[in-house]
């Protein structure tokens, strides 16, 4: 640092911000043109001692813009950079001469030194969960925020000096991932969109430099959650808009990269970093204050039938909650990271929560009474069913089997020269599987799949994919060439048994309805193929009786097999494979069945990006992207994963649409909007596939 200020005294200066608890210098490396307008950027590094790795690639990177300064583009030279390559010198250099793997800085604590973990000691979100109290602990927090020298000195510089921060970058190891706020709780930060597209960008450039792929999201998603961060805090209390948290490699050499990696890491971080500005001056140009969402509280327990969101901290709180669900007790209805959603009959009510009690398991009432929500969700449908009257098809109303399939060739005769409706097979119970394929016959034209209704409770995914057929075919002559160079092959309801099922006696029932002795029902969307019983009961389950039964052996079910048959002997190359779900409103990719990442992660991520965006644009709302198992939860023999993996299919998502308030019940008045935000995420989509194919001249397929 100091050579860099002597060689380059016009652009480069030190200051020393603080002093360590053992004394050291806190230095800051500044390198600026002196333009008064310039924005401002921070990258730290060594908050953690032992991840050397980090300080390289800060050194690297600021070595590299001050020597190459005048000819560096000016999404560069247009900010004042700011350089904190050791934040924690007292552990760094303890590191380095008792022992490696230190982690915190030196502080004492009950006459011993057991150090604070500094990326626990901001004060936003300081305290909470994934952070400890304990001062042996690795991540202790500290008696209070900021009771560290070191993060009170960042915090000085970054909060006190009106400085024009735009952005924020802190380096880590190891994981190769790109975190963004918030890591301290599940709400999404205001500014999600766009902090992902940002990472996006920057996963995008590391790939194309070497072929590595970090992975994208937030730190509960991709990581775990933790408390007190500097990311969080540069967000949520400074207001900084781009912050990020980049975790670098590696995973096969943990902490202790070898030397000859360390020049190919800060490149390729260098190429995001590039990225990243590049994307700041050509996006936004204002700061956008995040708007902070605090939990409410919740109703008191009622005699009724209830969903429950229950927080599960433990893998083994995990299995015995789903253990209720084989009881009887209680019906599971999603499950995450940290919580599952549950519903409890009003009658056994009390014996739940007494035994989620019994082992210190919390939860909160998410949906009071559930017959009230039916009830608003179903509106005049059923009224009307019961006097002997069929609806006609609208998207105000849930509508029954029979009224879907006749939309459906309502279409193909009104519409002969675009659509067709074929039977593709026959349920369990010998009902119809009915598609709707839209096509101008251009031979070709490639292929898009969307199915609905895979799980029979997820009414709004029928809805959604049957009001995208009609606005298709509807406005066929006036869509752009990316749609209608597509052949559209539409089921919206792929378990039509259960979808039935659940309009005329279950209405949370989730599987279709096979037999296998005195139970009944295979989840669908665990009976493809690839990765089929991986993961033994976490990824699905081999027992009939359990909501995540798998079936007997992959597409041993006739509504799986058909969709295999379609696809795979259509003929069609099919480009984009969408499933819609709900509710959760993510969109997501391969992989389900494991944590790693799956090749084209990056290509995937930016599709899902894109339609991300076009939901944002269209309503407001925000759907978080990433894969399935980084967002949801393991998912072993997924029709994503297998049309991705087996057919082949480059764009394979699952959406999963709204709403987290009214879960499986969503009101009817939502119908519509729900749709057309969706209808143009796929719009979107179709024109990014078109794009990248075009300017790659091929479409990235899995290797």
């Amino acid at each position: 640092m100091n050579n860099l200020e002597y060689d380059y005294p016009s652009i480069c200066t030190t200051r020393v911000i603080g002093q360590s608890l053992e004394g050291r210098d806190l230095k800051i490396l500044k390198i600026s043109n002196s333009d008064a307008g310039n924005a401002a950027v921070w990258l730290d590094a060594g908050i953690h001692a032992r991840e050397w790795i980090a300080p390289a690639v800060a050194k690297y990177i600021a070595d590299y813009i001050s020597k190459n300064f005048e000819n560096l583009p000016s999404s560069f030279t247009n900010k004042d950079w700011y350089f904190l390559p050791v934040m924690n010198p007292d552990g760094y250099e303890y590191s380095h001469i008792k022992e490696r793997l230190w982690r915190k800085n030196k502080a004492w604590h009950g006459g011993q030194c057991v150090g604070v973990d500094l990326n626990r000691n901001f004060s936003y979100g300081w305290g909470g969960k994934g952070s400890s109290n304990v001062p042996t602990n690795a991540f202790y927090r500290g008696p209070e925020p900021f009771s560290e020298p070191e993060s009170s000195a960042v915090r000085d510089i970054l909060s006190n000096y009106s400085i024009p921060f735009k952005v924020y970058i802190t380096l880590h190891s190891y994981g190769q991932v790109i975190l963004f706020p918030f890591a301290f709780k599940d709400e999404l930060c205001h500014d999600y969109i766009r902090l992902l597209e940002g990472a996006t960008v920057m996963a995008k450039a590391i790939h194309e430099c070497n072929g590595n792929t970090y992975k994208v999201g937030i730190s509960r998603d991709v990581m775990y959650g933790a408390a007190g961060t500097s990311n969080d805090w540069s967000y949520g209390a400074v207001g900084i808009p781009y912050c990020y948290l980049i975790e670098l490699r590696s995973k096969q050499h943990k902490f202790k990269l070898p030397n000859e990696e360390i020049k190919e890491t800060a490149n390729e971080i260098l190429n995001c970093v590039k990225a990243l500005m590049e994307f700041v001056d050509i996006r936004y140009f204002c700061i956008i204050l995040p708007i902070l969402r605090y939990p409410v509280k919740v109703a008191h327990l009622k005699n009724v039938t209830q969903v429950w969101e229950v927080k599960v901290i433990k893998e083994g709180q995990r299995c015995f909650v789903k253990s209720l669900d084989t009881t009887g007790a209680i019906n599971i209805w999603k499950e995450e990271h940290s919580t599952m959603d549950v519903m409890v009959e009003g009658s056994r009510a009390a014996q739940v929560s007494g035994m989620l009690h019994e082992r210190d398991i919390p939860f909160s009432v998410a949906i009071g009474d559930v017959s009230a929500m039916v009830d608003r969700e179903q509106g005049e449908t059923f009224r009307r069913n019961s006097v002997g009257i069929r609806p006609i098809m609208d998207w105000k109303h849930y509508h029954r089997l029979d009224v879907i399939y006749a939309f459906l060739e309502t279409l193909a005769a009104e519409y002969p020269y675009l659509c067709t409706v074929t039977t593709i097979g026959n349920s369990a119970e010998g009902r119809d599987i009915k598609m709707l394929k839209i096509s101008n016959g251009n031979d070709d034209n490639t292929g898009v799949w969307l199915d609905g209704s895979i799980h029979p409770r997820e009414w709004i995914t029928t809805a959604v994919v049957t009001y995208i057929a009609d606005q298709l075919t509807r406005t066929y002559q006036s869509q752009p060439v990316s749609i209608t160079n597509k052949d559209w092959y539409i089921v919206p309801v792929l378990n039509p048994d259960g979808y039935e099922y659940t309009h005329t006696h279950d209405r949370m029932w989730r599987k279709n309805r096979a037999k296998y002795g005195e139970c009944i029902g295979v989840d669908l969307n665990r009976n493809f193929s690839y990765g089929w019983g991986e993961k033994d009961e976490e990824g699905s389950s081999e027992d009939p009786g359990n909501i995540f039964f798998r079936g007997s052996k992959p597409f041993s079910e006739p509504e799986t097999d058909a969709v295999r048959r379609t696809i795979t002997e259509s003929g069609a190359t099919f480009k984009a494979f969408l499933s819609f779900h709900s509710y959760g409103e993510v969109i997501i990719f391969p992989w389900g069945y494991t944590g790693d990442p799956c090749p084209d992660y990056v290509e995937l991520l930016e599709g899902g990006t894109a339609m991300a965006k076009a939901i944002k644009e269209t309503s407001g709302h925000t759907y978080k992207v990433g894969s399935t198992k980084d967002l949801m939860y393991f998912a072993a023999g997924t029709s994503t994963d297998w049309s991705y993996a087996v057919a082949n299919i480059p764009y394979s998502y699952m959406i999963e649409l709204r709403g987290k308030k009214h879960r499986f019940l969503l009101p009817k008045e939502e119908i519509i909007s729900t749709s057309l935000e969706v209808f143009n995420g796929v719009l979107r989509l179709m024109e990014f596939i078109d794009t990248r194919c075009i300017s790659s001249q091929s479409c990235v397929c899995p290797k």
